[in-house]
């Protein structure tokens, strides 16, 4: 299982001109059916992943019963169950004892003015050295002005045994630089010994069809919201038509909403948000509401303060 994320070295060149928006909180309402509900409740296996991809632990999972995958972390950590030829799996894992395997960081120079040494075509590299540098590499090429001489950024990648067997790169780097679309980019490989752990998933059948998991999630999770204020009325209409952003952090009708839905158990949480499954003048919806601001400690998990985009 291998993990990719980009390094420090050289990220605001990589996210310049990022921005983000927050809200104080939102709320959103999606008229469904059975079949609506029961997708909105679920994830599907994923179809065209690789064998040796992350995703496709669960597949093996839910065709064999059971399934192992080894890396630094779960590769699939999902609350809600997996839809697979008309069925419904709720897939789990456990740590089942470590295994051998390897941190590999891979530097890359987008403006080397020459390149010394071996070089391999990004085409011909083995699955798992491909793996590792698409993300960087298929990205627009950052600005010239951006960069600096020397490694610009990286990426970092965890390796199991057989894909350091099937690697070039790693644990010994066997080329200097990688050219990829007629542009040749020096790289540095540093590669350190790193104890995996082996996870081994479980699947167990909670639904035999849509209309059988969307009758469940009726009976464990629906309800009316009913005797709304005319304020709490105008939140919930405004998001029947797409999300509704609350801007401001002192709205009463959105807070009292949030003390309704939270009185109910949600199809699937998160420290700041839940879905739900609710009944408004008389038809179903799939309600998502993000409490942002309106939970504090007083009230349960308090959303993380948001971190500003880099500058340009």
């Amino acid at each position: 299982m291998r993990r990719r994320t980009v390094l420090a070295l050289g990220l605001v060149a990589l996210l310049a001109g990022l921005s983000g928006c927050s809200a104080a909180g939102s709320i959103s309402l999606t008229p469904v059916d059975d079949r609506a509900l029961a997708e909105e409740a679920s994830r599907p296996v994923p179809a065209d992943a690789p064998p040796d991809a992350d995703e496709s632990v669960v597949r093996r999972a839910i065709e064999n019963g059971t399934a192992t995958a080894v890396g630094d972390y779960p590769p699939v950590e999902e609350q809600l169950p997996f839809r697979h030829d008309g069925r419904f799996y709720a897939v789990d894992y456990a740590e089942n004892g470590t295994a051998p395997g390897y941190d590999v960081g891979i530097r890359i120079d987008f403006n080397a003015s020459s390149v010394d040494g071996t070089v391999v075509d990004y085409d011909e590299l083995p699955a798992v050295d491909r793996e590792t540098l698409e993300f960087v590499l298929t990205q627009e090429p950052p600005d010239e002005e951006r960069l600096e001489p020397g490694y610009d950024f990286g990426v970092g990648a965890i390796y199991t045994e057989s894909d350091a067997e099937s690697s070039v790169l790693a644990p010994t780097q066997e080329y200097d630089a990688v050219r990829y679309e007629g542009e040749v980019y020096p790289i540095d490989v540093q590669t350190e010994r790193e104890t995996l752990t082996v996870y081994r998933y479980e699947a167990e059948l909670v639904a035999e069809s849509y209309e059988a998991y969307a009758e469940s999630l009726r009976a464990r999770h629906e309800f009316e919201l009913s005797d709304l204020s005319d304020a709490e009325r105008t939140v919930v209409e405004d998001a029947l038509n797409g999300t509704n952003y609350i801007e401001d952090s002192d709205n009463e009708a959105f807070d009292s909403l949030v003390d309704r839905f939270r009185a109910h158990e949600p199809v699937e949480e998160t420290d700041y948000g839940g879905s739900y499954v609710v009944r408004y003048d008389g038809r179903l919806y799939w309600a998502e509401v993000d409490y942002g601001s309106y939970v504090t400690d007083d009230g349960g998990p308090t959303r993380p303060e948001e971190t500003p985009p880099p500058e340009p």
